[in-house]
């Protein structure tokens, strides 16, 4: 089987669920949440740590990591549990950044720390937008806006992207390739908003609207550098045709947390 037929049976087979779940919210989607922040976690784990080894390794070291997927269904109980993620990172970069070797190696503490912050702190607003009013549509908007961005760049790359935007990390993009994905990313929110009947004016969701590309390429950005510094290609193998599960997250984590911080100062 080819890569491309990987990529289109594990989407026709991942994307409804993943859609069904979001529909119906609530705890199932906040574990369904908690569980792929869960995997995710252990490829960040294991791509920082132990690169070489099967990814089954890092399971001796769920207790730590599982502090991520944790705070992740907690933000659905309570926001506030957002900040006991804060106070376990916090730890975890004081063990991890102290000048001393007197608890062992640094480095697993370092990884745990930004483990949390990246996959717990991160992702939890996916479940904090989806737990507002009209938070069905509100997801829906950004998880369609963020794959626009990503689409928009992809073509318009494929077909005249020229210019590399960052070689070093990500030699295929390209600046044209990001011109695309803004201009595609900016319709998508205006046109999303009026599908949905948000009832939030264009003189607001603009400033949502123009926030959406960047973030997204950003977080595609801080991912393909991560990989480069793990000497990996992938995440890892568990979405075949499609690498890992941070693969999939990536663009989203740093997008969620710009359209949840909108909504609080401009819509709720």
């Amino acid at each position: 089987m080819s890569n491309l037929q990987l990529r289109l049976l594990t989407a026709a087979a991942g994307l409804p669920l993943i859609l069904a779940v979001a529909w119906i919210g609530g705890w199932t989607f906040a574990l369904v949440l908690a569980g792929v922040g869960l995997l995710a976690a252990m490829e960040f784990v294991h791509g920082w740590l132990i690169p070489s080894m099967p990814i089954r390794q890092v399971l001796p070291q769920l207790p730590t990591f599982i502090i991520a997927p944790a705070v992740v269904a907690a933000a659905h109980v309570e926001p506030r549990w957002v900040l006991g993620g804060f106070v376990f990172a916090g730890l975890f970069g004081l063990l991890g950044y102290l000048p001393t070797n007197a608890i062992g190696p640094r480095k697993p503490y370092r990884v745990y720390c930004w483990c949390v912050l990246y996959l717990g702190i991160l992702q939890a607003s996916f479940g904090l937008v989806r737990n507002v009013e009209q938070g069905r549509e509100w997801f829906f908007l950004g998880l369609l806006s963020t794959f626009a961005v990503d689409t928009g760049a992809y073509a318009v790359g494929r077909l005249i992207g020229r210019h590399k935007m960052a070689p070093k990390i990500s030699p295929k993009k390209t600046w044209e390739g990001a011109a695309g994905g803004i201009i595609a990313g900016i319709a998508a929110v205006f046109a999303l908003n009026s599908l949905f009947e948000t009832g939030v004016a264009a003189s607001t969701i603009w400033h949502f609207a123009i926030a959406v590309p960047p973030a997204a390429i950003i977080g595609d950005l801080v991912e393909s550098w991560m990989k480069r510094r793990m000497g990996v290609k992938d995440a890892s193998g568990l979405l075949p045709g499609h690498g890992g599960f941070m693969d999939r997250l990536d663009s989203l984590l740093f997008v969620f947390p710009v359209l949840y911080v909108f909504l609080e100062l401009r819509v709720l």
